[in-house]
């Protein structure tokens, strides 16, 4: 058991090792009695003949009641009397979790002085000298840990100093070490480590650069820098150095993975989608790969790819939950609603089991048993009380899809009814309303949110969008739609909703700029409508068919398209 473990377990082998170890012998002379324990904790055994096994046992009884005290003083008494290493530890281990230092110090002296060969004995005494601020004896205990821990011995002592809360005094003591061993590239690749750890990329950076001079090209060493960049706002300069490591030794599987996955974090989804390729060319059939290929075509709307890469995922008996789910994804954005319900039913456990039920109620509504759809829910509901809230939700959804926006109305002014304030069916009612021209109650509802949460980022740009679209309210459109941008300045739709008040507002040049940006981070369709009128209106008129041509292909039955569509090509 690791310091900071539970040590109030039985320990039935351990007493047993006590009573081997102890034999017949005869109390020794002079001891006399212990002390009894505390009224509550335990009612202590008449002491057998063997005084290092009556220590144990009380100390287990008295732990097992939370007297932990009591359990502290009885092992460390037993560890003073007996010879074994494993009643030493046990005494240090519990002392540790009691908190109580200078005990846990002793058991570990007495448990090193025992065993002086076992490493873990020695890594524990020095993190405890580390805490007492005896550096210099946690140097010298750590030094025997380096001195017969093998390849990995620096990365063991980072382990282990690791655990210190103060986190600056083990990188300290670390940084002490790795001078010593200043011409191992191991020691200066530890302690970047454990300046990572500690929340010193600078630090980190400094030491990779002594290890990869040491030891050039090496893999371990370019990883931890490229973190210690990303940790410093430098990212390209990261990915620049991966990729020409990549480059240099294009069969690094380790190195390869580390920088797809660095481009995937950096949203250069295209370039990383080409390094999971050849890492899929180097080693097939990789799930990890194959996973990573399968969302990445996914995200490009690549369909056809992305169904083959999962589906060789599945194959592999490996992710198949999340894989099915991707798949029944796949078939139901391609309308193959049969293959879509297939894939959906082998969602057997897991994270997405829940939805790919939710997403077979909305496949069924596609096929139009509506009905059929909304009983799934309900018995989905009965069976989850928890979750009414989102499924209630689903239901409403799948009505609005089909068109039937006033049974959806009804539905969440019923549930409201029960959850007055509930943040979420409010905003999904406003949705509805906004189909039915009820914009009396989408006002109310957003403002209703608003009034408890005033930066929820979904009503303000809910409520700011409505505003510019459907009144000229400009002015306070634009207030809304601000104040959401400043809380998410990335997101696409509000992005889009101040392009389009900048618009209504006649500020053409600014509006264009925006709706753009929206547009390179979003394909979606509204996006789109927004971004060709705008060009329309300022005279660029291929510019606008070429956007609108674009999303109609991706999104033929977008209604905002058409109408869009039908104002200006009519």
């Amino acid at each position: 058991m690791k310091p900071g473990s539970d040590p109030v377990r039985p320990l039935a082998a351990l007493a047993a090792a006590a009573l081997a170890l102890g034999g017949c012998a005869a109390p020794r002379g002079g001891g006399g009695p212990p002390a009894a324990p505390p009224s509550g904790a335990a009612a202590a055994p008449a002491p057998p003949a063997d005084p290092v096994m009556y220590h144990v046992l009380v100390g287990e009884i008295a732990g097992q009641r939370d007297a932990l005290g009591v359990a502290v003083d009885h092992y460390l008494e037993a560890a003073r009397r007996s010879r074994s290493p494993a009643v030493a530890a046990r005494a240090a281990r519990i002392a540790i979790y009691a908190r109580r230092q200078a005990e846990a110090i002793e058991a570990a002296e007495r448990w090193v002085a025992l065993a002086p060969e076992d490493l873990d004995a020695r890594q524990t005494l020095a993190i405890l000298y580390v805490r007492a601020g005896r550096t210099e004896e946690a140097l010298a205990q750590l030094r025997r840990v380096l001195a017969a821990g093998g390849e990995h011995a620096f990365d063991t002592v980072a382990a282990v100093l690791a655990r210190e809360k103060d986190r600056a005094r083990a990188l300290a003591v670390m940084d002490r070490l790795r001078r010593e061993a200043a011409d191992r590239p191991q020691a200066h690749l530890a302690y970047a480590r454990l300046a990572l750890h500690a929340g010193r990329p600078e630090a980190a950076l400094g030491a990779t650069a002594e290890a990869l001079r040491l030891r050039p090209g090496w893999t371990q060493a370019l990883l931890v820098r490229a973190r210690a960049l990303v940790l410093l706002d430098r990212r390209d300069e990261a990915l620049a150095e991966l990729a020409q490591a990549v480059r240099e030794r294009p069969k690094d599987w380790r190195l390869g993975l580390a920088h797809a996955r660095m481009l995937v974090e950096a949203r250069r989804f295209d370039e990383a989608r080409a390094a999971f390729r050849r890492l899929d060319a180097l080693r097939p059939d990789q799930p990890d790969v194959l996973h990573a290929l399968g969302l990445l075509a996914i995200e490009a709307r690549d369909w056809e790819a992305a169904r083959r890469n999962l589906e060789r995922l599945y194959a592999l008996g490996k992710r198949t939950d999340e894989a099915a789910y991707f798949l029944g994804g796949i078939a139901e954005t391609r309308k193959r609603y049969e293959e879509a319900l297939r894939w959906f039913g082998r969602v057997r456990r897991g994270e997405y089991r829940l939805d790919a039920q939710v997403r077979i109620a909305r496949v069924r509504a596609r096929m139009g048993d509506v009905d059929g759809a909304r009983e799934l829910l309900k018995g989905l509901r009965l069976r989850n009380p928890a979750l009414t809230v989102r499924l209630l939700l689903a239901e409403g959804e799948i009505l609005s899809g089909v068109g039937r926006h006033a049974e959806a109305l009804a539905l969440y002014t019923r549930a409201l009814e029960r959850m007055p304030d509930n943040a979420d069916l409010l905003y999904a009612r406003a949705l509805v309303a906004e189909k039915l021209d009820r914009l009396d109650m989408v006002e109310s509802d957003l403002r209703r949110i608003l009034a408890k949460d005033p930066d929820n980022v979904h009503a303000l740009n809910a409520l700011g969008y409505t505003l510019a679209d459907r009144t000229d309210r400009y002015q306070e459109a634009l207030g809304y739609i601000r104040r959401a941008l400043e809380l998410r300045p990335d997101n696409p739709a509000i992005i889009d909703s101040m392009g389009w008040v900048l618009y209504r507002l006649g500020e053409h040049e600014r509006a264009l700029e925006y709706l753009r940006r929206a547009y390179e981070l979003s394909q979606d369709p509204e996006i789109a409508a927004h971004l060709g009128e705008v060009l329309w209106v300022m005279g660029d008129r291929p510019a606008a068919r070429k956007v609108w041509e674009s999303a109609l292909r991706e999104a033929p039955e977008s209604e905002v398209l058409k109408r869009v569509l039908e104002r200006f090509l009519r």
